[in-house]
């Protein structure tokens, strides 16, 4: 396969990959939500279960991330390596302190609550900081489309064009 077509198929990977990856975002702020109305409510066996479902949702996210996705970015877009690698890290902080969150809800602890919604704060700025980096990316790719129609409508209508005769 040429280096041309397996370009192409890194940007095809990184524009599906763009939308499933701000799609898991918002589920994962629903999960947030969820979680956090039930602890509100003193459903504390609800929070617990909701929260294994957040929990196991955020891996997958990050493996999803840190397995295909940015490793895609990272062949189509070498300069980037530095911004992805940051990301990467700032997951394994993010996973670290899931983990005390975790602990925090099944001891039942009173300060669960003020944790949870620390994180999901921790957990947006992270999110703004992907989705700023992916929207970045998705601005030229679509200048270079709408740019790419346009030649091809002045190309067609210059081969629709009558052609005059010099007599």
């Amino acid at each position: 396969m040429s280096e041309r077509h397996e370009q192409a198929g890194l940007a095809l990977r990184v524009q599906r990959g763009t939308h499933t990856i701000s799609a898991q975002h918002r589920q994962l702020d629903d999960f947030y939500l969820h979680v956090a109305a039930a602890l509100d409510g003193g459903q504390t066996e609800t929070a617990r279960a909701v929260f294994l479902r957040f929990s196991d949702a955020l891996e997958a996210h990050f493996a999803l991330e840190d397995g295909l996705y940015f490793p895609a970015l990272r062949g189509l877009r070498p300069g980037l390596a530095g911004d992805l690698e940051r990301l990467c890290d700032e997951h394994q902080q993010l996973r670290e302190t899931l983990v005390r969150v975790a602990h925090s809800i099944e001891s039942g602890s009173e300060t669960c609550a003020r944790l949870l919604h620390q994180f999901a704060g921790v957990l947006a700025e992270h999110e703004g900081r992907e989705e700023g980096l992916l929207a970045s990316i998705q601005k030229p790719a679509r200048e270079r489309r709408r740019a790419g129609h346009i030649t091809s409508a002045v190309v067609l209508e210059f081969q629709e064009a009558p052609c005059k005769s010099d007599s």
